[in-house]
């Protein structure tokens, strides 16, 4: 067994962001194949120090979680640039997309071929949320104000989107028990 070092736990306290703590540069396009193969060895290494082994883990898990999901990443870089999510709702675009999408689902529920169109959702919902990930990875390349703004607004768009995507599935699910 490799011999533990310390300094490697001195990351977990002393990082200055989850990026930092798996050698990952702070960007939204993570190499998620070499972020895995840190988690697991960072895991292993706070597995082995039993006085690490209380806390290391959890803040390992929520920093590996974060960076691994697309929305939290995105969030989690708006916070680093100084940029508080709160509330959306100010565009009025965003407003009648979300509404629309509010009603195509609620459509879904009350047709025959329920299983197709839900599905047809969820495909249109993904598209949608590679869309908003590509545009997301371009404005967090350069964030300047304006761009960190543009970010605000499409991971407000990006939430909206997980909560249908979540409804659709739990709709879909609904039906797969009916059957």
């Amino acid at each position: 067994m490799p011999k533990i070092h310390p300094t490697v736990f001195a990351e977990l306290d002393a990082a200055k962001n989850h990026f930092e703590l798996f050698g990952l540069p702070t960007s939204f396009t993570v190499d998620t194949n070499r972020l895995a193969e840190r988690y697991r060895a960072l895991s292993a290494q706070a597995r082995a120090d039993t006085a690490l082994a209380a806390a290391s883990p959890t803040q390992l898990d929520e920093a590996y979680r974060t960076l691994l999901d697309p929305l939290a990443r995105a969030r989690y870089l708006l916070r680093l640039y100084g940029r508080e999510l709160g509330r959306g709702g100010g565009n009025a675009g965003l407003l009648v997309e979300q509404l629309e999408l509010r009603e195509q689902l609620q459509e879904v529920s009350n047709r025959t071929r329920t299983a197709l169109a839900v599905s047809s959702v969820l495909t249109d919902l993904a598209e949608q949320s590679a869309v908003l990930a590509k545009e997301l990875r371009i404005l967090f390349e350069d964030p300047s104000t304006d761009n960190l703004e543009l970010a605000h607004d499409l991971v407000h768009q990006l939430e909206f989107i997980a909560l249908c995507r979540r409804d659709a599935e739990q709709r879909r699910d609904a039906l797969q028990h009916r059957r």
